[in-house]
């Protein structure tokens, strides 16, 4: 069946997994822990008829580090329309649910319910994303947690949501993260062979003792979290990366030239990167989140002005 609109089709929903892979593998730097996690959970979840119930993805790591970046690569792999697809949602604390009185707690918890249900009702594959869980307020998990619960459709309420995926993405462990990262690096431990369920027992331990942890302090009392994801702090290596496949991106559409060559431009960017921790500078404060301006920044003071040639001007 084919739809000029956007449908549950083949079409519209591709549910891609080859081009998500292929776009871990050649977009997100550092990250061995979440590509595999991440890929074979939603492909498994995607390809098992019956699940028992919808999959639930807790994405932790500091800024920068890739947690947003592989959100939307999961949308666009899933849909064809990426983000304007009707099937996904993608909701950020800080922007949508900004205030706690009750009044704006209702209207919050009536808007989830609505988008929830009638996604899920249009497509059984529908995504719904969570940015800033920690900063969310704490009865809008009541609202989220019947959906991601093992529950059957039944006359009542007859939309079956077990094929759903349900992401979450916070700040919260991230300090956890890096310190079992940094002990890992300093015994020799290559990243691809960190033990996943040191981090994932971790990231357990931080939800109940941080700031905003008690989001998924409810979650794991329930056992609702399929899998908790560790997204790694980035090294100066990952650093460097970043900054070249911007610059590359910018020579494709730039008509400039530049006083410096690309690795001078390079090494000037990773000069204006925060790393830490004091005692070995390993990894950036920010991930890749800056490089972008920083990158800006360089570029403007080292541009070469073309100057016209005056025979031009007759």
């Amino acid at each position: 069946m084919f739809c000029v609109l956007e449908c549950c089709s083949k079409y519209w929903v591709p549910n891609n997994m080859t081009e998500l892979d292929l776009r871990l593998k050649e977009q997100l730097m550092g990250q061995p822990l979440a590509h595999n996690l991440i890929f074979k959970s939603i492909s498994s979840h995607i390809n098992t008829e019956h699940p028992s119930k919808a999959l639930v993805l807790s994405l932790h790591g500091s800024t920068g580090t890739g947690k947003n970046f592989v959100a939307k690569h999961i949308v666009e792999s899933l849909y064809r329309k990426g983000y304007k697809s009707k099937y996904a949602r993608l909701y950020v604390a800080s922007r949508d649910f900004m205030h706690q009185d009750e009044e704006h707690l209702k209207q919050y918890k009536d808007r989830i319910k609505h988008d929830i249900e009638r996604a899920t009702s249009g497509c059984q594959y529908a995504t719904f994303i969570f940015d800033e869980v920690d900063k969310m307020p704490m009865k809008l998990l009541e609202t989220i947690l019947f959906y991601i619960d093992f529950h059957t459709p039944t006359y009542a309420q007859p939309i079956d949501f077990r094929k759903t995926i349900f992401i979450f993405l916070s700040n919260t462990g991230g300090k956890e993260i890096n310190t079992i990262a940094h002990n890992n690096h300093f015994a020799s431990i290559e990243r691809n062979n960190y033990n996943i369920t040191e981090f994932q027992r971790a990231l357990a331990n931080a939800a109940f003792s941080e700031p905003g942890g008690l989001w998924h302090a409810s979650l794991i009392n329930r056992h609702l979290v399929t899998f908790f994801v560790p997204f790694l702090p980035l090294e100066r290596s990952h650093i460097r990366t970043c900054i070249q496949r911007q610059l590359e991106l910018i020579h494709k559409k730039d008509k400039y030239q530049y006083i410096l060559s690309d690795n001078d431009i390079t090494d000037r960017v990773l000069d204006l990167i925060e790393f830490s921790p004091p005692n070995s500078l390993l990894y950036s404060v920010s991930g890749c989140k800056k490089v972008q301006q920083k990158l800006d920044f360089i570029l403007e003071s080292n541009r070469v002005i073309p100057t016209k040639n005056p025979i031009e001007e007759f």
